[in-house]
This record gives structure tokens, sequence and C-alpha cells, in this order.
């Protein structure tokens, strides 16, 4: 075993030390022993759990709680983990720490759920299959409205299904529903955790964030980003989403994680092997007919196929021409400004306006329910740390504006020299000031402009219909041009 495999294992052995220690000391709260034995595991749940209550929208005025989400900062959590130990694990126990549903009707409050998983044969490769086993006692459950994934996560209840609701339950369908569909879990327990005010609130959530969740979830995305599209023969897809979004068709590559950042191109990989027939599929790539955006004709095919035959074609790294479809499920979003003929990235954690004139929300509403966009395309919160992130558009040099936090949280992805030339909200919102900024930074995206002084927009085209063949080639040539400038 080389001194690097070492390395890396006595890291891994030291942060499931540290995840147990922090495990140990959260606050105490109300244990419950659910079903172990498979003819019991739903027993007492009395809510349905289908694919005809996926992609429920709870508005405000239906509410009768919510959890995470924009209210709370997104200081919240939903974490899984494989953990080695046998004996770490007490099986079916699941933990409720703070109020109960009946008791915090009306309320917004920042939360953790954190799920635990053992199995002799289980490992994280797994992880994707787990988490997306876990979440559909929430994405399927009735009355829950679902958004996003890990530390972005947002819950809504509805009033009309709130009684048939307790965290109790809650539980107990995540880790059943896990058990029952992957034979290789032996044992599961939970920790729910609701953080009013006394037990700490959205502080005690985002120390967990910080000392648990995000080193685990790096670690898990290293090691996903170790291959790239020239490793795979095959890509695969995704159509999960069609129960709200019909003609939404994700494809899953190594360098292209889907909108919903729940899984990976390995954890798809591993699906697939495990339910052929299943809503992940095989999409082989055939010949690469665009090196730079990512264009394949088997990719092509299998979106037309899968689509009911409405797209047919995908540039898989490009915003601007053909990107793939948006459901609503993204974490983050790229759109197009033609005030100064570049892109900018918008996660949901911001709630201002963007150059665009509206906020995450808006543009979200106008961009969802499985059309394509272009110039406008839903993102995980990873896919910036991609190495072919918008290449067909120009990259990072075609990146004009960022919100203030997301920026910093992007600062390792984002090239050292273009870091100062993006600008957020704190320099510019507005168009005339968003081009005075690239004009005093030396962007590249300039070098696009008439004279360096005038913007020259692209005309795109409306969602769902094809580009002018000289458009489109503008489009493409612009996005090669500006990726060839070094920054000054």
């Amino acid at each position: 075993m080389t001194k690097a495999k070492l390395t890396e294992e006595g890291e891994q052995e030291e942060q499931a030390r540290d995840r147990q220690e922090i495990w140990d000391a959260l606050p105490k709260g109300k244990v419950y022993h659910v079903p172990t034995n498979p003819d019991d595991f739903f027993t007492g749940i009395s809510y349905d759990i289908s694919p005809r209550q996926a992609g429920q929208r709870v508005r405000k005025h239906d509410m009768y709680c919510e959890l995470g989400g924009p209210k709370q900062r997104y200081s919240s959590f939903f974490f899984i983990e494989v953990v080695k130990g046998e004996d770490k694990i007490e099986d079916g126990r699941v933990e409720v720490i703070g109020p109960e549903i009946k008791e915090i009707e009306g309320q917004s409050l920042p939360f953790g759920f954190w799920i635990r998983y053992y199995g002799k044969e289980l490992t994280e490769d797994y992880l994707d299959l787990l988490t997306r086993w876990t979440y559909f006692a929430l994405e399927e459950g009735e009355g829950w409205m679902l958004l996003n994934t890990r530390d972005t996560i947002w819950l809504r209840l509805h009033k009309k299904d709130a009684a048939k609701h307790d965290f109790e339950h809650l539980g107990q369908a995540m880790i059943n529903l896990c058990k029952i569909q992957f034979p290789l879990v032996e044992k599961a327990d939970a920790k729910i955790l609701i953080a009013t005010e006394d037990l700490g609130g959205s502080e005690l959530t985002k120390g967990i964030i910080d000392n648990v969740c995000t080193p685990y979830w790096e670690r898990v995305d290293k090691r996903a980003r170790a291959f790239s599209d020239g490793d795979a023969d095959t890509f695969y897809g995704c159509t999960i989403c069609q129960t709200f979004a019909p003609s939404h068709v994700c494809a899953v590559a190594p360098d292209r994680p889907p909108y919903c950042g729940i899984i990976t191109w390995i954890g798809a990989k591993v699906m697939c092997d495990l339910d052929p027939y299943g809503y992940i599929f095989e999409m082989p790539k055939g010949e690469c007919v665009d090196p730079e955006g990512g264009e394949y004709t088997g990719i092509n095919e299998k979106i037309y196929e899968k689509s009911n035959r409405t797209y047919k074609r995908v540039v898989m790294y490009s915003s601007i021409t053909y990107p793939q479809t948006n459901c609503g499920c993204f974490e983050a979003a790229i759109f197009y400004i033609p005030d100064v003929d570049g892109l900018g990235l918008v996660d949901r954690r911001y709630g201002g306006e963007t150059p665009l004139g509206v906020t995450f929300s808006k543009l979200a509403g106008l961009i969802s329910g499985g059309q394509q966009n272009h110039g406008y395309c839903g993102i995980s919160s990873r896919t910036p740390r991609s190495r072919k992130f918008v290449r067909a558009d120009g990259g990072w040099n075609r990146i004009v504006w960022i919100p203030k936090e997301y920026k910093q949280i992007l600062t390792e992805s984002i090239p050292a020299e273009m870091f100062d030339k993006i600008a957020t909200e704190e320099d510019c919102i507005d168009a005339e000031g968003l081009r005075e900024f690239l004009k005093r930074v030396h962007h590249p995206v300039v070098t696009l402009w008439k004279d360096g002084e005038t913007p020259d927009p692209l005309n795109l085209p409306s969602p769902n219909t094809d580009w002018d063949q000289e458009e489109e080639k503008k489009a493409r040539e612009k996005g090669k041009k500006v990726l060839t400038i070094l920054p000054l």
C-alpha cells in the first residue's frame, strides 16, 4: 500500500472519529426504536409515499411549517454517511432532538437530518443510491415539498397533510425505504434535529455543516472528480423529474453532474447496474461531434428518445447553445446577460436581484418545467468545479457576475487571474454599472464588444426552438475567442 493511500485512510479514520464525537455530543432528544423486521417496516406510517406525490410545491399560504430554505439563510443540512463499524449503529434507533411537527405550526426553523447506514459490503460507492432512496420519504411523501440537497435543503409541509406526520415516522420511513430497496444495508439509525433557539439555532446546524458534513462531502466529491469524460465509454441519463417536468432528461457524465446535486457519474453507474430498467439508464456516447462543447451522437439520440421526442440536440458544456433542459430542482443557475454579452451565476442562497433585474426564484420559475432555454441553464452547486465548465461559451472567461457569498464558496474553482474581474452585487447590479466594471478591470468579455466599447449581444432563439445556423456559428466563435484570451 502506498504512503499516499495510508495517509488518505488515516484521514478518513480521523474524520470518522470526529463525526462520532459530534454525534455523541449533540443535545439529547426523544429516542424511538422503529421496526427492524421487514414485515413491519412501514407499520404506523399513515402518509402516502408514491411517485404520484413527487414534485409537490407548497406555497406560503398553504404551509404548515418550513424547515431550512432561504428564510434560514440555507443553514440546514441533510447528511447521509456510510459507517464502517457495526457496533457504532443501534439499528432502528431514531432520535428526535427538538420539537415535534405538531409543536411547530406556522414556524420556519433550521434543521438537520443525519442518517447513518452500515453493511458488511456497503461502501461509499453506494452513497448516491442511499441518498436517493432516503430522500424518497420526502420527495415522494404526501404533503412534503423538498428542494435541493446537502446544505441548501428546503422543506415545507402542507397544512392539509400535517396531521398525518411526525418526525418519528419520518425517520422510520427514511431508513426503512432504503433498507427495503437495498439489501446491502444491514443497520441504520438517524438523528432528526429541529434547531430551535434554545438548542442553538442555526449556529448549531452551521457548526455541524462545517465540522461534519463539508469535510465528508469534499472527500467524496474529490473522488468523483478523479474521473473525466475521457475515462467513460458510457454516460448515464436520469428521468426521475419527469413526474413534474415531462420532457426533461438529465445527462450525467464525470464532468457534468446533474442539477439536483444528489448523484454523480459514479453513483449513476452503480444505480444503473443494480436496476438497469429504472429511471437511471445508459447513454452510449456514440461519435463526438463537438469535443469543446461536449456534443455526442449517442447522447442526442437518447435525449430525443427519452424526452418524448422533444429535443434533438444537447451541448453538455454550453449554457447558450442547446443546453440541457431544466427541471426545477437545480441548486444554482447560469444566465446570459445581453447587456454585456457575458454570463452570470446565481445560487439559491442569494435573495437579491441579478443584473437581469430578477431574483433567483423568479429566474428559476421562468426556466423550469423541462424546457430547453438557450442562454439559461440550471446547474448543481458542484458544476462550476468541473474542468469543462461552460467551455463552449468561453469557460470562466465568460463569467462576469456572481453573488459575493457564492463567489467565496467557489474561490478554489475560479482561476486566480479571473477572481477580481468577476463582479458581485457589491460592485454593481445594473447593466450600466456592470459594463463600466468590466471595462475597468479589463475583463476578457470586453474583447467581444465592438471596438471594446459596445456589447454585441447574441440573438437567442425562443425556448425549445433551433438556432439560426449563422447565429449559432457566431455564438460558438465568440466562445472559442474568449476562451483563449489571457486575462491582463
